[in-house]
């Protein structure tokens, strides 16, 4: 197995892609009907992984656009006067197909989710990474350095925020 990463082309078919199974049946649906078409639309950038030893076969993937958070979000961080709309990078999907599961694929995805934040923040202005984080992966992103913004929401998303400044 010769897993790689790279941009998604929305000009391209994937071997997998309409039967991609992370086991999230939100993340699943938007892999197989509604990426190409965010991307196509310039909505979002998508980054994918491939197994080039099976035929370059769909493994995973992640969304990210740029987005602004009110203010009164980042609150719960205690972070001193700022506007009351900040300029965030957002990661809106992420994804590991099931039958790569437990190859730290999620953490590869993440770590260049992380590098393209800090390398946004550098260039044009964003102050952290923002998402919404399913129940089951809120310990994985509190290992990385997120701050719940509005508590734990479990059984719901619970939106979660990482400084650019924090991102190592």
């Amino acid at each position: 197995m010769k897993i790689e990463l790279s941009p998604y082309d929305a000009a391209s078919t994937y071997l997998g892609q309409k039967q991609f199974d992370c086991g999230h049946a939100i993340i699943n649906q938007f892999a197989r009907g509604s990426l190409k078409q965010q991307v196509k639309k310039g909505l979002s950038v998508a980054y994918v992984l491939t197994d080039a030893d099976d035929q370059d076969r769909f493994v995973g993937f992640y969304t990210i656009a740029q987005h602004m958070i009110d203010m009164s979000l980042l609150s719960a961080m205690q972070l001193g006067s700022l506007p009351k709309q900040i300029p965030c990078t957002r990661l809106i999907m992420l994804g590991v197909d099931q039958k790569y599961a437990h190859q730290d694929l999620g953490s590869q995805l993440m770590k260049h989710a992380l590098s393209l934040t800090k390398q946004i923040s550098n260039q044009i202005g964003s102050y952290g990474l923002y998402l919404d984080a399913d129940p089951k992966a809120l310990g994985f992103y509190k290992k990385l350095g997120f701050t719940l913004l509005q508590g734990d929401k479990t059984p719901h998303n619970s939106p979660m925020f990482l400084q650019s400044g924090r991102i190592i």
